[in-house]
Parts: C-alpha cells; structure tokens; sequence
C-alpha cells in the first residue's frame, strides 16, 4: 500500500511538471499624476488582476506637466512606451491623425455609442472608425457656484433665469477703483469665458462651425453674443478681467472661496477645490445650481470638449489584454466608482442617471437634464481657439485700440484662426 502511494505520488509529481504552467501577459498603464484618479485606479487593477490571473497590470504615473510630451515621444516615436494610455482628448487629434493608434474593437464601441453622450467621443472618431474609450464628459458650462453665505445674509433668493442672474450680480458688485471687493459674478476663466460665448451664441440660433468643419465667427449671433459679454465688464462692472489674466494667481472660484464673490460659472470639479484649500461645505457655506439659458425659454445648447479617454497604440504586442482592461474600466459599475472617486460627469449616460451614481455625487443633479444638449466642440486644438478669444476680451474691454468695434474683433478672430489653426 505504501508503495503503491508512493508510485502515485510520482506519478502526480510527473504529471505537474509535463504541465506547461499558464502564461502571464504584461500591460503596461500610463496615466497622470493626481491622488484620487491613481488610488481609484490602483483599486480598479486589483479588481482586475484578481479576474484575470494572467494578467499583470505594471501601472506608472507621470507629472501633469511632463505627461503630454512623454506620449508624445513614445508614441510619435515609434517605442512602445505603454500598451494602454490615459490621453487628454484633444492630444487625440494628433495620436489619431498620425495612426498609431489601435482601433477599438467593433462590438465594444457599437455598445459605447448607444449611450455615449455626444462630446465624449469626438476626438476618438475618425473616417467612421474610434480609436480610444472615454472616461467623462468634460462639463466647464451648466453650473453656477453661488455663496449661500451672502445671499442669505443679503435676502437673496437663488436665480432661475439669466436675467435674475444679472440682476443680483450688478447689485451685489463693488468696485473700489480698479479693484474688486465683491464680484456679483465671476464667468470669465480662460475655459469659461470661451465656452459661455459658444453656449450663447447656439442659444440665440447662430452657430460657430461652418459644414466642412472651419470656424466662422462673423454672423450677428457670434457679434451680439460677445457685445453682450464684453458689456458684464466694461458697462456693469460685475467683475474684473483678473481672474482671466491671472495676475494674483487666483481664478473666480477663488474669490467665492474668499467669501468676495456671490456666483461663479464652473465646471464641478472646483468644488474639491473650495471644500480642500477653503474648507467650505456643500449646503452650508455654498450651493451649486443649474446655469439658466441666457435667453429665457431658449433651449440649454453647449458645447464640450473630449475629456480624458484610454486609447491602446498600435505597435503593442499585447493589443487583446489592453482592450480587456480598458473594456473592464469602462463597464458600468467599473466606470460610476471610477467617476465617483475622481468627481468626473460620466460619459455614458446610463451612469451619469444612475440613483447609486447620483446619491454619491448630489452636485451633478442640477447638470443631468442639459448632459444631451451637448455638442462636440469641433477637431481643432481647443488651447489655442481658448488663447485667441481670451486675448480678443481683454482687449474689448480695455478699449486697447487694438479693434476699432466687435465685429471688427470676430473677423480679425476668424481670420487669425484659419491662418493659425490646424483643422483634422
């Protein structure tokens, strides 16, 4: 008997060793430096290496400011840097038009599409074929920060319509010279002044975005548009240019966090900011509503850019392991806890209405009916489309000589983007 165990273990022994064990497949993750975004993903790859046993995720990280050029370089480059990339949507155009991207899978992107809001997928398309997966739908327009503080101090109810909003900002504002005390409302970033003039602009019927995909912004909408806005400053002194030209180093959601301002026009993703640098709180010290149409009754059109997406370049030997992780991170439940974590809008709109989804993130709420309004802000590089109209306001509202009236301003901006302005 003991022989005979003896001879079975052997046997088992031998068995084992003519076993060739299970391969184990590498993919390497490249995204950027930001606390909330790597933990939730270092949770996300333990979910899925737990999975997928022969799969190994080698996850690195990269500053901000370093982590467009060192894509650039892998990828432009030839070297096979990464097997799966975090990419900023715009830095897609290049990526995409140069081909050196893998094209998602068929099944995965016709699933996406079916609930995938309209921007988010912009930059990812090219002649009928998608090349990345979206994490967000990147919002800087829909949302009004206001100081509860002061306006239940001063009796202010909150404003349900553009003129309500004007309104109180032109009461509330004080001026001391050249400085601000208190701003009625802050609009004027370098993200928000841009996408508020669009917004507008398709609000009162015009559009910026000619048939064949160049940018004109010469008809009355686009001039009356900017006329108005140019008049928030330079007429009802609302607010200054210094959250726009930076030089104190703070932007309008600063001043709120400061307790001198009233309202401010932001994306969600400042609210970490006021509740992590000034130690406001939701309902508390502020309230974050919906942005009313500037024409009462008009429909909420906007338009947004392609946040951050996940693409898979095309010299990769691991192409079906790094489309099984991406795919993974963008199954529903994957996709709400990783847009929880990081305050990201969904891109999909299943998620963005989910009643888990919108308990965790109360201040998308007041964004959720406006989310398929959206439109695609256009293929071109949006930094440099955001710099031009930045430098035309200020401008205008210094009254610098440089245009002799708006109209004349939204030609000499038409014309410098054709002449400056890659399309794709």
């Amino acid at each position: 008997m003991k022989k005979l165990l003896t001879l079975m273990l052997a046997a088992a022994l031998l068995l084992m060793l003519c076993v060739p064990a299970m391969a184990e497949t590498t993919v390497k993750f490249w995204t950027h430096q930001n606390d909330a975004w790597n933990a939730s993903y270092e949770g996300l790859i333990a979910d899925f290496e737990a999975a997928n046993p022969d799969i190994k995720i080698e996850y690195t990280t990269f500053p901000y400011n370093d982590f467009e050029a060192k894509i650039q370089t892998s990828l432009m480059g030839g070297d096979v840097g990464a097997d799966v990339y975090e990419v900023w949507g715009g830095w897609m155009l290049d990526l995409v038009d140069n081909g050196v991207l893998c094209e998602a899978p068929a099944d995965f992107i016709d699933a996406l599409k079916d609930d995938a809001y309209t921007p988010v997928l912009g930059t990812l398309e090219k002649d009928g074929k998608y090349y990345g997966a979206p994490l967000e739908l990147n919002v800087e327009y829909g949302g009004i920060v206001v100081n509860k503080g002061l306006f239940e101090e001063n009796g202010y109810e909150y404003p349900t319509t553009w003129e309500e909003v004007m309104k109180i900002a032109k009461e509330v504002a004080v001026a001391d010279g050249d400085t601000m005390t208190m701003r009625g409302l802050e609009f004027n970033s370098m993200d928000n002044l841009p996408f508020n003039w669009l917004a507008m602009i398709l609000q009162k019927g015009g559009s910026y975005l000619k048939d064949d995909g160049t940018l004109d912004f010469t008809s009355a909408e686009c001039v009356e548009s900017m006329e108005e806005m140019v008049s928030w400053i330079k007429d009802d002194h609302i607010t200054n240019l210094e959250g726009l030209l930076g030089s104190a180093g703070l932007e309008g959601y600063d001043f709120l966090g400061m307790d001198e301002a009233y309202m401010v026009t932001r994306g969600p993703w400042v609210l970490s900011n006021l509740i992590g640098v000034y130690g406001m709180e939701e309902g508390v010290d502020y309230d974050y509503i919906a942005q009313p149409p500037f024409i009462d009754g008009a429909d909420q059109k906007w338009v947004a850019e392609t946040g951050w997406s996940l693409c898979v370049p095309k010299n990769t030997s691991n192409a079906d392991a790094a489309w099984k992780f991406v795919e993974f991170l963008l199954e529903p439940e994957n996709l709400k806890r990783h847009n929880l974590e990081c305050a990201q809008i969904p891109p999909r709109a299943s998620v963005a209405n989910d009643a888990e989804f919108l308990e965790g993130a109360p201040y998308v709420k007041p964004l959720v009916p406006i989310f398929d309004k959206a439109e695609f802000l256009g293929r071109f590089n949006s930094d440099i489309l955001k710099e031009y109209i930045s430098q035309m306001y200020v401008s205008l509202v210094t009254d610098d000589g440089t245009y002799a009236s708006v109209a004349e301003a939204c030609q000499k901006l038409t014309d410098d983007l054709a002449a400056n302005m890659k399309l794709y």
